[in-house]
């Protein structure tokens, strides 16, 4: 039965019965039960005890080695030893509960435990809860399970918990601490709180405990069917004498994919990225400008902050529409004589045709499930290498044309690798491919392509002074970015330009 005992991993936003819940299952199977939750709140507790800045990774990083998940004799991994001694009660604590989603936030902290928890997870036969173990801890686990519930149902069931009354002033904070987390597990930068793809989600409003840990158990099960049927009917091994062929080739103009983190010793490493424009690159520019002709009366200016440009770049721009990336790289890559890296899900690379067109324009490609944590190491390598790389800071498409408010990780991928940020403002391109629109269209109406000077940011500091640097930093990019955009368009930045006494909207040069 050894081979009919899945990985299985659970996720869910905090207090949705992802720890109980999984224990219990397991224990009803006889597997092996890991609340990965406990890690971060160990390290968050050793932080707040040593008065160690929670966004800061020199600090957060040597606490991995001091902490221990424990067996509570039932197959149960529920116990955090810190230097020996059982310190389970002290990280369930209020002050632990208000910061451990910042101590998640930080990439160094959850790449250091990564490997910890996956190899708690090799051997089969456990249950795993955390809120990113089926997207990016275990994206290949057997089964995975998603368990959701409103935060005013989750609220209930930790007043509960603690002797709360549902209307007293404790009950409150506890709802309002939930919703404050959920915001930050969802939207932050590296490995955000969501449904994996092929997640089975269970909705456990109204339900009794006992009818939500049923519903794990048959999932569960089910899996292990599964897993009996894909074994009995799996070809017998190769003997280990039996020649195997070797892969293909990649062709040699190919992007190297470079999402994995970097192999071992003896592995070899990752293939050096190009800096230079290909063949394929310099025809797609080409014809992309005789395309923009066609469509539109586009204006171009700032572009003399391009020249003579090297070392890592940053560009960042605000994102209204589709035709956004085609523009940039029609006319930003000729003037920079350099390759433009983007990022994008692998699924588009898979694509027949247009994948191989799209990975030949420099585009990296992302595997979903683990796609930010990927993003962060892709973008991380193609500046570490010197090379150019395009970020939308907005995280996505401005479903107005104005511009929203930034995350946090283009920040955070400028401090670390120290590049060169070029903003760059686009309007116009609404109208040319609207949202919802699958093609786009031609309008003879004018789009704009403005580039500000280049700068670069820093954040100083140590604990609440370099956060409050960080988030200064995010409005200078965004800032940046507003002031070469019109005023109708600054949207969440509008107030930022209007301090610095910025023009009122881009001019430049038509293309003729």
């Amino acid at each position: 039965m050894t081979d009919a005992r899945p990985t299985v991993a659970i996720d869910g936003p905090a207090s949705s019965g992802k720890s109980s819940v999984g224990a219990a299952a397991a224990r009803e199977l006889g597997y092996r039960f890991c609340d990965t939750g406990l890690l971060y709140r160990a390290l968050t507790g050793l932080a707040l005890k040593s008065g160690i800045d929670l966004s800061d990774p020199v600090g957060l990083v040597p606490l991995v080695a001091q902490v221990e998940l424990a067996s509570d004799g039932d197959g149960r991994l529920s116990r955090v030893m810190v230097d020996g001694v059982d310190v389970t009660a002290e990280v369930r604590g209020p002050a632990v509960d208000r910061s451990v989603s910042e101590v998640a936030r930080v990439p160094e902290v959850r790449a250091a435990l990564l490997e910890r928890q996956r190899a708690l997870a090799a051997d089969g036969g456990i249950v795993m809860a955390g809120r990113d173990i089926g997207t990016v801890v275990l994206p290949d686990a057997d089964l995975k399970v998603f368990l959701d519930a409103s935060a005013e149902e989750r609220a209930r069931r930790r007043a509960e918990e603690r002797g709360l009354e549902p209307d007293s002033s404790e009950a409150a904070r506890i709802l309002a601490d939930l919703r404050r987390r959920d915001d930050l597990d969802r939207n932050r930068p590296v490995a955000p709180l969501r449904a994996a793809a092929d997640a089975t989600v269970i909705a456990t409003d109204g339900n009794t405990f006992d009818q939500t840990v049923a519903a794990v158990v048959a999932a569960i099960r089910a899996a292990e069917t599964r897993r009996i049927e894909a074994t009995a009917s799996a070809p017998a091994a190769a003997p280990a004498s039996a020649a195997v062929p070797a892969p293909a080739a990649a062709p040699a103009s190919a992007v190297v994919p470079i999402s994995a983190p970097p192999p071992g010793p003896g592995k070899g490493r990752p293939k050096p990225l190009g800096d230079g424009r290909t063949w394929f690159i310099r025809a797609t520019d080409v014809f992309g400008r005789i395309v923009w002709r066609v469509f539109a009366r586009v204006h171009l200016s700032g572009f003399e902050h391009l020249r003579a440009i090297d070392g890592p770049v940053l560009i960042v721009a605000n994102h209204i529409s589709n035709a956004d990336p085609p523009l940039i790289g029609s006319f930003v890559t000729p003037a920079l004589d350099r390759r433009i890296y983007w990022l994008g899900k692998q699924e588009a690379l898979d694509w027949p045709v247009l994948g191989a067109l799209i990975e030949h324009n420099a585009v990296i490609g992302i595997q979903r499930g683990a796609a930010d944590v990927d993003a962060f190491r892709s973008a991380k390598r193609v500046l570490d290498e010197r090379h150019v790389l395009i970020v939308f800071p907005e995280g996505t498409r401005s479903p107005t044309g104005r511009l929203q408010e930034a995350k946090e990780g283009t920040t955070i991928l400028a401090l670390r690798t120290g590049a060169r940020l070029v903003p760059i403002g686009v309007s116009g391109t609404r109208d040319v491919w609207p949202r919802g629109q699958k093609l786009p269209h031609p309008i003879r109406g004018r789009v704009s392509l403005t580039v500000g000077e280049p700068f670069t940011v820093s954040a100083p500091g140590a604990g609440a002074e370099r956060r409050a640097a960080q988030v200064a930093a995010t409005t200078e990019i965004m800032r940046r970015i507003a002031e070469l955009l019109p005023p109708e368009q600054r949207g969440f930045y509008a107030d930022a330009v209007a301090r610095t006494g910025a023009p009122g909207g881009p001019d430049g040069d038509p293309v003729r």
